[in-house]
């Protein structure tokens, strides 16, 4: 095990809920769970699992950032939850499988998937597109979604959920991003799929539609050196494109998804949860 973590650079946070203050004020509805994140280093990701782990369970995140995940350790180590990272590219099958078993030979199963990993990296007219980056946005966002749930899906029980994090692209065309907007629309039909094929198993599967959310990465700011100079400069006038939109902090995502992992077996599977202010 301790060669396993090395390798992953696995880093826990060992509980320490007795006298850890604050512990006594965390609602405790998913004490005893286990929740594994993807892209859990920064943004949204980050929000979820914190939220996650104020809720009550064990975290096990995973992200391409060692430094990013230290510091969520840190964090999850302070509301007295046990917490471990790991380096993960979440495209590539073999590391997944390997990340996958460590998950699995440490904490013996996982209660709660959120696939949240994704990104864009080929913006611009199909015509116009690289097919390396074009491919590259796909492989993260649909594969590793495809990869993590793959490995995982046979260790989690009677009572599991399974949340992706989809995107209100891939369920109402832009021009400019097709690439992001194909990934997330198969992840959306992927949530849906899944959703028929385990829930006589007890497992629900649905999907997030986040809607505007200020991280560090949005195309559409002008400053996005922080979560705060996104939401300072849409505080008080809308996104050109979507003029009904609020540009959300990512905690709000991370409170739905923690709500949708603590909703008591035979609830919904095979939905979307949108946060959204326009119709997909």
């Amino acid at each position: 095990m301790t060669q396993l973590r090395t390798e992953f650079g696995f880093q826990e946070a060992a509980a320490i809920a007795a006298g850890c203050q604050g512990a006594n004020q965390i609602m405790n509805n998913l004490e005893s769970k286990v929740a594994v994140v993807s892209g859990a280093g920064r943004g949204i990701g980050r929000s979820i699992a914190i939220a996650l782990a104020r809720a009550g369970a064990d975290v096990v995140g995973c992200s391409r950032t060692v430094s990013e995940l230290e510091s969520l350790a840190s964090e999850i180590n302070q509301l007295g939850r046990r917490c471990a990272t790991a380096r993960v590219d979440v495209a590539d099958w073999e590391n997944v499988k390997h990340f996958a078993e460590t998950v699995v030979a440490e904490f013996g199963r996982c209660d709660i998937l959120v696939n949240n990993a994704g990104g864009t990296f080929a913006e611009g007219e199909l015509a116009d597109s690289d097919p390396a980056l074009w491919t590259k946005t796909v492989d993260i966002n649909l594969y590793g979604t495809y990869f993590l749930t793959r490995a995982l899906l046979a260790d989690i029980p009677s009572g599991g959920k399974i949340i992706n994090i989809a995107s209100g692209m891939g369920l109402a065309a832009l021009p400019g991003n097709s690439s992001y907007a194909a990934a997330k629309a198969a992840v959306h039909m992927l949530t849906q799929v899944l959703s028929q094929e385990v829930w006589e198993r007890g497992i629900e599967v649905n999907d997030v539609i986040p809607g505007l959310v200020a991280t560090t990465n949005v195309t559409w700011a002008s400053d996005r050196s922080s979560v705060d100079t996104v939401l300072a400069e849409f505080a008080d006038r809308p996104v050109p494109f979507a003029a009904s939109e609020r540009v959300k902090h990512p905690d709000e995502v991370g409170e739905l998804v923690a709500w949708m992992a603590g909703l008591p077996p035979g609830g919904p599977t095979g939905q979307s949860f949108s946060l959204a202010r326009r119709p997909l």
